[in-house]
């Protein structure tokens, strides 16, 4: 276990002290995210985030992890690389959408196909075990494309995406460690090392934002050990002590936020007849944000219900798929539910009151209108 610590704890202090260097050269360089738009800060600020962590992550690989594990994994850290290269290249010179999306293809299909990183079947989800070859790759394709961009799209207040990172490597990493799986446990650790890091600077008020740099990177990180998880979880002895008798639950209870609020926000766009890939500030963080809660308050309430569908998902460690998922939906629907309507009540408590203020305008009008003709 030391070994973790240490690539943590070297992940952590590299990324941590190069980070004040790179905010540095940022704004004298002036890659700065201006605001306006749908952005909600108000301060030029320093984007490409992921660049220190990128850099602490990948000393700390190379100085702790055993060469055997290094090999066993170059090619995940190739796709990383890749995606890495990607973010970075949108934040210095904005990227179209589909030439993100190739990359993302590219990147992905050295985890499908060169790494034989990929759901296997269903594992037992509706009754269905078995699935074809080509089935396999494009529900791998599509859940790596999925979790990739949700991660990317909770990337919207201070601390929020470091937060969930955090979170989501430190569950992966542990697991990966206690059932032996070394070389994913390492990647982990590095993962969380740096987001650590990335989260002194990144609280609010923010000196620096995570930016694609660092989101598409960890995003896809995510979505490869999620895989890895669901795989490896089957594969274990039944009698294991740390085999889940969920395979997809937990998974889905790790990534709950990124997961739920894409979704949520996708269906109610769709159902307004506008693109899911349209822009808007309804994401939860907005929502929070609107109720008055501040950034700090909003990533702490978020990362809060992260934590408690893990807890979730452990307590619910020897019941199967059939009871899990249906679980986590529920709760995620009825504290998605209670949000909104706190939002519309605040909303109509609002009209109401501007109404009131209308209504007393005009009769204040009224009276001066009336005093004027008088005298």
């Amino acid at each position: 276990m030391e070994q973790f610590f240490l690539i943590a704890g070297t992940a952590f202090l590299i990324t941590f002290l190069i980070f004040p260097v790179f905010i540095k050269v940022f704004k004298k360089r002036n890659y700065l995210d201006t605001p306006g738009g749908r952005k909600i800060h108000t301060v030029q600020t320093p984007s490409m985030g992921g660049l220190p962590i990128f850099i602490g992550f990948a000393i700390s690989l190379l100085i702790w992890m055993p060469f055997e594990q290094l090999r066993e994994i170059k090619y995940v850290i190739s796709a990383l690389t890749i995606m890495f290269i990607i973010g970075f290249r949108d934040d210095l010179i904005n990227l179209r959408a589909f030439q993100k999306l190739f990359g993302q293809i590219a990147a992905m299909l050295i985890i499908v196909a060169v790494c034989d990183i990929r759901l296997m079947s269903l594992y037992g989800l509706f009754g269905v075990y078995e699935i074809p070859l080509v089935v396999s790759y494009a529900l791998s394709a599509f859940t790596i494309i999925v979790i990739t961009n949700a991660y990317n799209l909770i990337d919207g207040i201070d601390g929020l995406a470091g937060s969930v990172g955090i979170i989501c490597s430190l569950f992966f990493g542990i697991w990966f460690y206690l059932i032996g799986a070394s070389a994913y446990a390492f990647l982990s650790f590095a993962i969380l090392g740096g987001l650590l890091a990335f989260l002194q600077f990144n609280w609010a008020p923010s000196k620096v934002f995570m930016g694609d740099t660092g989101s598409l990177m960890i995003g896809f990180f995510l979505s490869i050990v999620t895989i890895k998880f669901i795989d490896l979880n089957y594969n274990l002895q039944a009698a294991h002590p740390f085999r889940f008798d969920s395979f997809v639950g937990p998974a889905v209870a790790v990534l709950i936020v990124p997961l739920y609020d894409t979704l949520r926000v996708f269906i109610k766009r769709m159902l307004r007849g506008k693109s899911p890939m349209h822009p808007d500030r309804t994401h939860l963080h907005h929502i929070l944000l609107r109720l008055g809660c501040n950034h700090a308050q909003a990533t702490g309430i978020l990362a809060t219900v992260n934590v408690i569908f893990v807890l979730l998902a452990l307590v619910l460690k020897s019941f199967p798929d059939m009871v899990v998922l249906p679980a986590l939906i529920i709760t995620a629907l009825t504290l998605g539910t209670i949000t909104e309507l706190i939002f519309k009540s605040m909303i109509e408590k609002r009209k109401e009151e501007l109404k009131e203020r209308n209504r007393t305008y005009r009769k204040e009008a009224k009276v001066v209108s009336i005093s004027k003709s008088v005298g």
